[in-house]
């Protein structure tokens, strides 16, 4: 879990009268501490560990900020998504990051995940697999998902894939989750030492607190 770090954003108002009003409001940089696509979308909660955490996915347009920040999507990509129908696609975003939350967790602590969530993953790779193209790029033949071939699904079909090629890899090893705020981050440091999502929130904060209880006892000794 990071800091709410902000971009300044213009919203315009029809003013009574005829007139406008420019006011500029804050949105929600995402922070990208994952060091992968799956695990920097499960993030996109602010903390996992309290009963009601903010939801950084507030409606699709978020969910396409998110994709765009990520590198999951282009920005024309995110432009095209913006103006087309999402129907049920945020629903359907939320329920991919709570199942693979439920896996990767469970997984990272070797319990078994839900027959139901494996099974409705599989359900996600099937529908990704027949949305992706071969196509020939020069001399090679790439696999993609477009959005001519996904539409409003693009994004969370990209996330799927993602999160399948990290799961079922030697990777996953080196997937571990902060103790503060339950955020999922790759630990690719040298010694495998990782422990927080962040030292400059998570892991300063958890310094600080260790600080001020050693002080708080010795001046009670």
């Amino acid at each position: 879990m990071v800091s709410l770090s902000v971009l300044p954003v213009k919203v315009t108002l029809l003013v009574k009268g005829g007139g406008v009003c420019y006011i500029a409001v804050m949105a929600h940089r995402f922070e990208l501490l994952g060091g992968d696509l799956s695990l920097d979308f499960l993030n996109t909660i602010h903390d996992w560990t309290v009963p009601e955490p903010r939801d950084y996915l507030s409606d699709f347009g978020e969910a396409l900020r998110f994709g765009a920040a990520s590198g999951a999507l282009t920005s024309g990509e995110a432009r095209r998504l913006g103006i087309m129908h999402a129907g049920s696609e945020l629903r359907r975003l939320r329920e991919l990051r709570a199942r693979l939350e439920r896996i990767f967790r469970g997984a990272i602590v070797q319990r078994a995940p839900l027959a139901s969530d494996l099974d409705a993953l599989a359900r996600d790779a099937g529908d990704a697999a027949r949305a992706a193209r071969l196509r020939r790029v020069k001399q090679h033949v790439t696999r993609a998902i477009t959005v001519d071939t996904a539409g409003p699904s693009t994004l969370r079909l990209r996330i799927v894939e993602a999160a399948l090629a990290l799961l079922t890899s030697e990777r996953f090893a080196n997937v571990k989750t902060c103790p503060a705020c339950g955020w999922f981050f790759l630990d690719t440091s040298k010694n495998k030492s990782r422990r927080w999502c962040s030292m400059a929130t998570c892991g300063s904060n958890a310094k600080a607190r260790r600080y001020y209880w050693r002080s708080k006892s010795r001046a009670s000794a």
